[in-house]
């Protein structure tokens, strides 16, 4: 009788834990829903990253207006490629950013040397291995401590890198060469006024953004060409297929681009509307200037900086001639589709 109320009392007890069964199927769901989630929670930070670098451009193009507020023109970028500040370092008092700026000694070169030794001049070597969170997209992961460029890395001497370029026009006919003037706002010595910007300010691009090298140099093409410039030589050809350019005879892959904010060369912080966002071929160079596009990781297109200081997403569908009219402040062309 004690026997059967006992093994009665554990019959009604309830059971503890799960089976296995169970437990894979819990195991299940949870990676269902996880799955689920993932790409919208990925979406949603790429979302804030573009909204971020929205917001680093909007500061650009408000400092660009400030600068023309105070000197009743635009920074122009400096005539020797050694000592082309570029247009991004000039308006850093009017981002908030004047102590910065006041580690830059325009009087003295970025760097010193050309063929032999080269590092960067002790007055200007602090402020170049700065880094400027205006100038970055956070959505690039790419490392922006240059060391191989312009700069003794072996004595620890660094650039930091850039994301936003300004916009030398639209790269066609002789505007890719900065030594001269060009179709945009910004060349080797421009001094543009809002007044020079017949097309319209709110239809003229003045800094889209791009994406940084990888710091390398490479005899072969790179399997990620976005990465790269490609050294085609000294020619001095007009209005090219780049792709093509990319598929001949190329001297070197160059993981330069953005490497020194710094810096006013064509390939350190400028961009032509030339090729258009997002190419899948690499940018060209020649003679040190050539054809440099704007890039993003962000999905679809860039983001640039109009002449009114707002700030537009141009998508990789974009029509290439509408495109490259938007680099020229003068060419009586409408790009309000842009």
């Amino acid at each position: 009788m004690h026997r059967l109320a006992r093994n009665a009392r554990f019959a009604c007890r309830p059971r503890l834990g799960f089976t296995l069964v169970e437990l894979l199927v819990v195991i299940a769901i949870i990676g269902v829903l996880v799955g689920l989630l993932l790409p919208a929670v990925q979406a949603a930070r790429e979302a804030a990253r573009r909204m971020s670098c929205s917001n680093n451009m909007k500061q650009c193009g408000l400092a660009l207006h400030n600068y023309h507020s105070t000197f009743q023109r635009f920074p122009g970028i400096g005539f020797e490629s050694n000592s082309a500040f570029s247009v991004q370092a000039q308006i850093l008092p009017y981002a908030e950013q004047e102590n910065l700026q006041d580690l830059i000694d325009f009087s003295s070169p970025i760097y010193t040397g050309s063929h032999g030794p080269i590092s960067i001049h002790p007055n200007n070597e602090e402020a170049a291995r700065t880094l400027v969170p205006m100038f970055r997209c956070p959505s690039d992961p790419q490392n922006d401590l240059f060391t191989e460029f312009d700069c003794d890395g072996a004595a620890g001497q660094a650039y930091r890198g850039c994301n936003f370029m300004a916009c030398t026009g639209s790269g066609r006919d002789d505007a890719w060469d900065l030594r001269s003037k060009t179709d945009g706002l910004f060349y080797y010595g421009s001094e543009g006024r809002f007044r020079d910007i017949l097309d319209g300010t709110s239809n003229t691009v003045v800094f889209a953004e791009t994406l940084l090298g990888n710091g390398t140099v490479a005899t072969t093409k790179p399997a990620q060409e976005h990465d790269a410039v490609a050294w085609v030589g000294h020619g001095t050809a007009t209005n090219p297929d780049v792709e093509s350019l990319t598929n001949g005879p190329v001297w070197g892959w160059y993981g330069y681009r953005g490497y020194a904010w710094i810096s006013g060369k064509a390939y350190s912080t400028t961009f032509s509307t030339y090729t258009p966002p997002n190419p899948d071929y690499a940018d060209v160079t020649q003679l040190a200037y050539g054809w440099f596009s704007s890039r993003s990781h962000h999905s679809g297109g860039v983001n640039v900086t109009l002449g009114d200081g707002s700030v537009r997403f141009v998508t990789e569908s974009v029509d290439l001639e509408l495109w490259r009219d938007s680099g020229s402040i003068a060419d009586h062309r409408v790009t309000e589709g842009l």
